[in-house]
């Protein structure tokens, strides 16, 4: 077990805060500064990442930050905008028909993998198939809609619904739309050398600490490659990752908040980032005491949730009960962003009510020094003042979700990630019987309902309303204790010349660009 963040310590944070404030200010974009001279096609972009891939097979990795690694090498059907629409990635178009019973799909020609197998109709049937049957698919409850998978011609499928799917789109830019070579599908070995179709392949991966990315030969879209390669390193410690780039190893990370004054006072370029992630505490409702909801209630009353923003992020976030962020159309206006204040007194009446007047213990993972693991130590001791004993197993970042959501190992899990690119995605995986991150399968039976009815609507007015339905429940369910949504410090080198992740926690790298060193 790790030792207790006390709540004194996440308080004082706060008082550091003013001190924050008074260094340079920090834009609201996550765009680097502009460096002087020329794009240098020759140079390397190296970036430093939190966190290692699960897997790199992107129908079994179990983590959507593994999104990061995955994507440089695996091409998805359908690719996001800076605003998170749909725009063309493998297909070029895409159009509803049969009363929305049917998807139909036009894809790219010329494309191959990078291990020369061609891009086309067959390769996405086989690929759609494969997520959704292989051993322990990560995606498959998000393409349980697809009933099959024609083929009409070499660059167009149908896409055959069970019921119509308005989410389906932006769920194929996602992992559950990443294109696997059909050849590699056996290959013992995918899960460390993966084969896509994607604008680099992977030459070298050492797990846990690197992946070197160069070019793939005759990418379709050759404004997305302007440089010579990604190096990416795995740096967990935020002080490592921070003396990266201070001296020139690394050309852009996200910094942990209590680092940015030092940064700023170092030249280094600083801004706020927008992320669909943020920062909870999950309970494996199965549990017989998380499957009471006055626990579950008890378990938002015990935490100063606005003290972690303050403290550990440092004023870097914003607190929400919803598992979508205020910017996103499925956020309900009915729900403020403290419908459980902190209220110790109230949450130990609730667990007495429940039961539990003496509280009970639970388990969760960790990984030692991550920000997750500040997180979980503050959240111990917030829960440790009203009796329930939150015991802390600290395990590589990297395995915890395979552990937790595959295994259902554990009672809980302090974490940050959730979001996705469509929020029925969001709304499936964590709250639907099925889904890969309900871990125990716990749901209340008006869920499924809730849930096909942000799929099935046509428009996004009904959708919206739909939405603020289910993330009324959510809250008034209490399913899950959504802490607050941060906005990650991103910090760039004097070399970067264009680089816009859309998401700070996963960014793409499309057309990123660098100067010649001098």
């Amino acid at each position: 077990m790790t030792a207790r963040l006390s709540r004194r310590s996440v308080l004082a944070g706060a008082v550091a805060l003013p001190l924050l404030a008074a260094c340079a200010p920090i834009g609201s974009s996550g765009a680097s500064r502009p460096a002087a001279g020329p794009a240098d096609p020759a140079a390397v972009f190296r970036y430093a990442n939190t966190i290692g891939v699960s897997r790199f097979d992107p129908h079994r990795a179990s983590s959507s930050t593994d999104n990061t690694l995955l994507f440089l090498t695996y091409d998805r059907l359908v690719h996001t905008d800076t605003e998170g629409r749909a725009v063309p990635g493998l297909a070029t178009a895409w159009r509803p028909t049969d009363d929305g019973r049917t998807l139909e799909l036009d894809l790219r020609e010329g494309v191959r993998f990078h291990d020369g197998t061609p891009f086309d109709s067959a390769a996405v049937r086989a690929n759609i198939e494969r997520a959704k049957t292989v051993q322990a698919s990560a995606v498959r409850a998000e393409l349980a809609s697809i009933a099959a998978v024609e083929v009409d011609g070499p660059l167009r499928v149908r896409l055959r619904l069970t019921a119509p799917n308005a989410a389906l789109p932006l769920i194929l830019s996602d992992r559950a739309g990443a294109m696997v070579s059909p050849a590699a599908f056996d290959n013992p070995d995918l899960d460390q050398a993966p084969v896509g179709a994607g604008m680099y392949r992977v030459t070298a991966y050492r797990p846990g600490a690197s992946v070197t990315y160069r070019p793939a030969e005759g990418y379709w879209d050759p404004g997305a490659v302007r440089v010579a390669g990604i190096d990416m390193l795995i740096y967990t410690d935020a002080v490592t990752r921070l003396n990266a780039l201070r001296t020139g190893e690394i050309d852009a990370t996200v910094l942990s908040p209590d680092q940015v004054a030092e940064a700023q006072a170092a030249g280094v370029a600083v801004a706020a980032g927008r992320t669909n992630n943020f920062y909870y505490l999950q309970p494996n409702r199965a549990r017989p005491f998380f499957a009471d909801v006055r626990v579950r209630r008890a378990l938002w009353h015990a935490v100063d949730r606005q003290s972690l923003v303050d403290g550990l992020a440092r004023g870097f976030g914003v607190i929400a009960a919803q598992p979508v962020p205020a910017w996103s159309f499925a956020h309900s206006p009915d729900v403020g962003p403290d419908p459980y204040p902190y209220d110790p007194a109230l949450a130990r009446r609730l667990l007495a009510e429940a039961g539990y007047p003496d509280g009970f213990s639970f388990e969760v993972f960790a990984s030692a020094g991550s920000d997750q693991g500040k997180h979980a130590e503050a959240l111990q001791d917030f829960y440790a003042a009203v009796g329930i004993d939150m015991r802390i197993r600290i395990m590589d970042s990297a395995q915890i979700a395979d552990v937790f959501f595959v295994r259902e190992e554990g009672d809980g899990l302090p974490s940050v990630g959730g979001g996705r690119a469509d929020p029925a995605q969001t709304t499936a995986l964590r709250y639907t019987a099925d889904g890969f991150n309900n871990p125990g399968g716990a749901a209340p039976p008006e869920f499924e309902r809730l849930q096909a009815e942000v799929v099935a609507a046509s428009d996004e007015a009904t959708r919206a309303a739909a939405f603020h339905r289910m993330m009324n429940a959510v809250v008034e369910q209490a399913l899950e204790v959504v802490l607050y949504f941060p906005t990650p410090p991103i910090a760039t080198g004097p070399l970067v010349l264009d680089y816009h992740p859309f998401l700070a926690d996963r960014p793409e790298f499309r057309g990123v660009t660098k100067a010649a060193a001098s």
